[in-house]
């Protein structure tokens, strides 16, 4: 008699590494390309790229070897709150909870790196190397994470017990046998000179803003700062908008008054002095007009409430609670026994949202199964479902969103 077997996001299998020193590290080769779709329209193409070619996921993910995930951009445009949710998710239905807490912090630096608006032709880049990981998005570095380990983690997103998709998986684990129309489509897809140096502008900005607001020296007092140091006057006037700038600025005039409304007295004509470090706002000033375009997330905000900076604490917590919706909805599915007995097997994934209550508020299919029965069962466990467990106190907003990843397989 055959088994019955529904795989879903909730049930995570637990392998233990074991982390050996690397050595030398040979140039990644391409193990494997695939494409994302979601409600039937392309995201995008990604490579997995290995220094040893495998077709076993344990293989890949145990391998203590420089490696590297790469995705390209084939939307016309893909916001940062989806592309977050898919890294947080995907971790949090792969991993164990102990896994989750020792890599808080580390998901939360990583998350906070993704502040920029992913175009079409945008290739996002993450490198293992020996000793950490490299994130880059069109060759611009974006940050670093202390620990190789962490790469692995979220790898398991791509080609671990709960992947985007079967075929997902699959088509990674190619041993470098990938199909020549796909390789093509992946290396054709690149952004553009221009996008490539708006994005480098936009990256150096936000590091330069970052730096002046470490600088706690209150990037308040514009004024006296750019008489000082002129490097940080372009930071401050980027960094208004936050927080600081509106009572800093109040703050820092008020301490000049004295010395800078003389000169206003006779702006017009000695305007001269202050030409030279006016200079050095355009450069700065410079980079902000490309990204209202199409940059920076700041321009993107609008209805993306959850795309402020989180903290180790907060993602955890919000990790947590996925797996445990997760569990809560696997007690709930059934494998329709026409379909087993007739050998349907497949892939099914819904977007869901609910209210603090744990109410459903909407569900949505992303992916269908080939058999609608399939899809039926899925959408009708989370009736079963319903109301899911209550939102934490600590996880913030009205309503959550998240996905539900079901497989129905045979054994």
């Amino acid at each position: 008699m055959q088994k019955l077997k529904i795989i879903i996001s909730a049930l995570v299998v637990t392998i233990t590494y074991t982390l050996l020193t690397p050595a030398s590290f040979a140039a990644p080769l391409l193990n494997g390309v695939a494409t994302q779709s979601e409600l039937g329209k392309e995201q995008f193409i990604a490579g997995l790229f290995t220094s040893t070619l495998a077709s076993e996921a344990k293989d890949v993910l145990v391998a203590q070897e420089d490696k590297r995930m790469q995705i390209r951009v084939t939307a016309d445009r893909l916001s940062t709150r989806r592309f977050k949710r898919l890294w947080i998710e995907g971790m949090a239905i792969n991993a164990s909870s102990s896994e989750l807490q020792k890599h808080a912090q580390h998901m939360a630096d990583f998350s906070n790196m993704l502040k920029i608006k992913l175009m079409a032709g945008d290739i996002f880049t993450i490198d293992r190397t020996g000793s950490t990981v490299l994130i880059s998005l069109n060759g611009a570095q974006l940050g670093q994470i202390p620990d190789p380990a962490f790469f692995d983690l979220l790898l398991r997103t791509w080609i671990g017990p709960v992947p985007l998709s079967s075929d997902f998986k699959q088509n990674m684990l190619v041993a470098g046998n990938v199909n020549s129309g796909l390789i093509t489509r992946f290396e054709s897809t690149r952004p553009s000179d221009e996008r490539i140096a708006a994005v480098e502008d936009a990256v150096k900005a936000r590091a330069k803003q970052a730096e002046a607001q470490e600088d706690d020296s209150t990037p308040k007092v514009a004024v006296a700062k750019t008489d000082i140091k002129p490097k940080i006057e372009a930071p401050v006037a980027i960094a208004p908008p936050p927080k600081i700038a509106a009572p800093s600025g109040a703050l820092g005039e008020s301490k000049t008054v004295s010395t800078p409304k003389p000169e206003p007295a006779k702006p017009k004509p000695q305007e001269p002095e202050p030409a030279p470090k006016v200079e050095e706002k355009p450069k700065i000033a410079a980079i902000t007009p490309p990204p209202p375009e199409t940059l920076l997330d700041e321009e993107s905000l609008e209805d993306e409430e959850d795309d402020l900076d989180f903290t180790a604490e907060s993602l955890l917590s919000q990790q947590l609670y996925i797996a445990k919706l997760k569990r809560w909805s696997s007690s709930k599915l059934k494998y329709p026994s026409r379909a087993a007995s007739r050998g349907h097997e497949g892939n099914v994934r819904l977007s869901i949202v609910i209210d603090r209550s744990g109410k459903v508020k909407k569900v949505e299919v992303i992916e269908a199964a080939e058999y609608s029965s399939l899809t039926k069962e899925a959408q009708n466990a989370v009736e079963r479902a319903n109301p899911f467990p209550p939102m934490p106190e600590d996880v913030k907003g009205d309503t959550f969103l998240f996905t539900l990843p079901v497989v129905f397989q045979l054994q």
